[in-house]
């Protein structure tokens, strides 16, 4: 294989030795990688293992080339991103599809959670760590962006129900006037009605007569909503003219748009809980040197080695994060739709007191293969870029898995699912992985209307995800 080289960086000694040295390592892989002797197979299996120690050697050598000048952010060109993102090094060595630069430019839709690639997340940490202005993810919006792409998605959503609605119900006898009046109440009472049901700070802390007419609108919208749903229905009987697509079409336009006014409501706080975290990182490092402050940010990256690599341990995978796959990758916009989906199936994590403490966690895709997992200590869902046998899903499953057990801190999780007749007597370990598969089936199956598991832990499982209050 030609040798790993980042072309900008030839003069910086100590990235040339650590590219040098991996480039060694890989020629020796090569030349028994496809050997059948047993010695040559158990060389082959040592220096793979080398390799992906190396990885993180070359990451951060390459880091702190960038980081040497002290820049205002840093930008890792397609390269860097390819072998950051992906641990993609050369078709000979590590193996890709390709539509592998492909993943690299689609932008995440503005949603509940944050979507970074790994090499977004380097970026910005150092521009936290440094104490540098925080630039918005190359993929991604930032939560300011997210609210202002989320309005005119709503308007656009808007647009739409006036347009459809009265057609709608006229064809179900509503009178013009009436429609009319509907309308008024589902789009101008919309705001307060998501204000007054997700009890936020903002209506709990209001004045007395704000507060009240925010109840008012709440009914306003109630009862506009209770009567469309009386027109479409048509007085018991199938509704003259309407298929149940059609129906669902009108029913599931409104649904989005309160789906939406939620979200907007959740990340607007989200704002304020990511300005303290950005001030409370730059107070932490004043007074501390640059030179030792980039010493803080390779020490970040090896720690979140620690729990990349847990995605594919899960999964009893080989934990490099050199890539090993020729399928696709799962680009940022993939991930940010199926994360999206499986959290409406499961709205109720959104109130737990970790989220109210720490705000929504970010989304990292990161190099490696796998389940999905939690990365505690700084509030993060990791998803491998390659995930088990090509499911997205069942990796995103995990990762939301794994934050809903350990944020179970009142324990209403865990002590229900203990005491289910088949996980009596599991380790602690044995049960998490136990709750993980089942929460992938509650999610993708059972919420979807599927039976598929026992019914023991169908009723567990509808106790332990029952609605509580955002309180």
């Amino acid at each position: 294989m030609d040798p790993m080289c980042f072309e900008r960086w030839r003069d910086n000694q100590p990235l040339q030795e650590a590219t040098e040295k991996f480039s060694a390592a890989a020629k020796n892989f090569l030349a028994v990688r496809d050997s059948a002797e047993t010695d040559d197979r158990i060389a082959a299996r040592k220096l793979w293992q080398n390799l992906s120690t190396q990885y993180w050697d070359v990451l951060a050598a390459l880091v702190d080339a960038h980081t040497e000048n002290f820049p205002e952010e840093l930008s890792f060109d397609e390269g860097e991103r390819l072998f950051i993102d992906f641990g993609y090094v050369s078709d000979e060595l590590t193996p890709a599809s390709p539509a592998l630069r492909e993943a690299l430019s689609p932008k995440a839709v503005p949603g509940l959670f944050q979507y970074y690639s790994f090499s977004d997340f380097i970026a910005e940490a150092y521009t936290m760590i440094m104490g540098k202005p925080v630039t918005p993810p190359r993929n991604g919006f930032s939560p300011e962006g997210k609210v202002i792409q989320m309005r005119k998605q709503l308007d656009g959503l808007q647009a739409r129900i006036r347009i459809i609605f009265p057609v709608v119900l006229a064809r179900q006898g509503a009178l013009p006037s009436e429609t009319e009046a509907l309308l008024a109440d589902l789009q101008r009472c919309l705001e307060s009605y998501t204000e007054v049901s997700m009890r936020t700070r903002g209506y709990r802390e209001s004045q007395e007569k704000e507060k009240q007419q925010m109840a008012v609108e709440h009914h306003a919208f109630v009862e506009a909503e209770k009567r469309v749903a009386s027109f479409l229905k048509g007085n018991g009987e199938e509704a003259a003219g309407l298929d149940g697509n059609e129906i669902q079409k009108v029913t599931g336009l409104l649904e989005s748009a309160k789906n939406l006014a939620r979200n907007i409501v959740f990340v607007t706080q989200e704002i304020s809980k990511w300005e303290r975290r950005v001030k409370k990182t730059a107070a932490g490092m004043e007074g501390i040197p640059p030179v030792v402050r980039r010493r803080k940010l390779k020490d970040l990256l090896l720690s979140k080695k620690e729990y990349i690599s847990l995605t594919a341990k899960s999964a009893r995978r080989d934990p490099s994060q050199l890539c090993q796959s020729r399928k696709a990758p799962l680009s940022l916009d993939r991930a940010a739709a199926i994360v999206e989906d499986l959290t409406a199936l499961d709205p109720e994590m959104l109130v737990v007191a970790r989220i109210r403490m720490y705000g929504i966690p970010r989304v990292i895709v990161v190099p490696g293969q796998g389940y999905g997992t939690y990365d505690w200590s700084d509030h993060t869902l990791l998803l491998p870029a390659f995930p088990l046998n090509n499911l997205p899903e069942k990796a995103a499953a995990y990762a939301l898995g794994t934050f809903r057990w350990d944020s179970d801190e009142d324990r209403i999780i865990k002590n229900s699912y203990e005491l289910i007749k088949e996980n009596r007597g599991k380790s602690i370990l044995d049960l998490s992985s136990s709750f993980y598969k089942d929460y992938f089936l509650w999610l993708t199956k059972e919420k979807k209307g599927y039976r598929i598991l026992p019914r023991n832990t169908h009723k567990v499982f509808l106790q332990m995800f029952a609605p509580r209050s955002p309180e």
